[in-house]
């Protein structure tokens, strides 16, 4: 039995990407006619006292790409931006339907949530802080975040985990 007859009729396979050349390799696929998907979040980032909203991959150096049992595997190696099919044994990896839907529905809603803007209302879940009311004032780091809690008539600054907190 062949390579070609052993591989279902569609499905997502896992590609290696070159450092920093996942977007180039999407776009390059996408022109040859293959589906390709590259999970991506928006992150808040502190810069020089600013917070910048940046676009970073999900998986740097990988992207997924959906694959016919006719189309030419070669040209998926040959394109540019792309370092190889990541395979075990010989045989390419192939990426469950439910995990790209899964991906795909995680990475929409990290685009559905609001950016935090100095004075938003913010709630607090975990931590010593866990079902109190704050103030959002800035970001501290890439993680956490400065808030302002009214604790015993007292505006008091606080440094808290930004997974700890929601709006």
């Amino acid at each position: 039995m062949s390579k070609q007859m052993e591989l279902p009729e569609i499905a997502w396979y896992l590609l290696q990407c070159k450092p920093r050349q996942d977007t180039r390799a999407c776009e390059h696929l996408t022109r040859q006619g293959f589906e390709c998907f590259n999970p991506s979040i928006q992150m808040q980032t502190l810069k020089r006292g600013s917070i910048q909203q940046k676009v970073q991959p999900l998986f740097p150096g990988y992207i997924f790409v959906r694959v016919k049992a006719e189309d030419s595997w070669t040209s998926l190696q040959s394109t540019r931006g792309v370092t190889r099919i990541v395979a075990f044994c010989g045989t390419p990896c192939r990426v469950s339907d439910d995990i790209i839907v899964h991906l795909r529905e995680r990475c929409a809603a990290a685009q559905n949530t609001q950016a935090l803007n100095p004075g938003d209302r913010i709630h607090v879940k975990v931590g010593p802080y866990a079902e109190l009311d704050a103030v959002f004032v800035s970001m501290d780091g890439e993680q956490r975040v400065m808030l302002l809690l009214n604790v015993l008539n007292r505006q008091q600054l606080v440094k808290v985990p930004l997974k700890h907190i929601s709006n």
